[in-house]
């Protein structure tokens, strides 16, 4: 990964959203969320809003690039 401190949130044409820095277009993206196309019709054109939803929590929960609790990572969590 490069030093840039900007990352991008980008949908592929494939329909995947990746995080990427975004100076560095042509790496492994840092985080790629890909729906199952049965779920995207359900999703009415707002997957892209919905994974960057999800990448947005995961970083104002520290979860990106925190540091883990001395006790060690928590229980994995679901949200229904």
């Amino acid at each position: 990964m490069s030093d840039s401190p900007y990352l991008e949130i980008v949908e592929l044409a494939d329909g995947d959203v990746i995080l990427q820095s975004a100076d560095d277009n042509q790496g492994e993206p840092l985080v790629r969320i890909r729906f199952a196309p049965e779920i995207v019709e359900h999703l009415r054109g707002a997957s892209f809003d919905i994974a960057r939803e999800m990448i947005d929590k995961a970083i104002q929960d520290n979860r990106l690039w925190g540091e883990e609790d001395e006790d060690g990572p928590s229980e994995d969590a679901v949200i229904h």
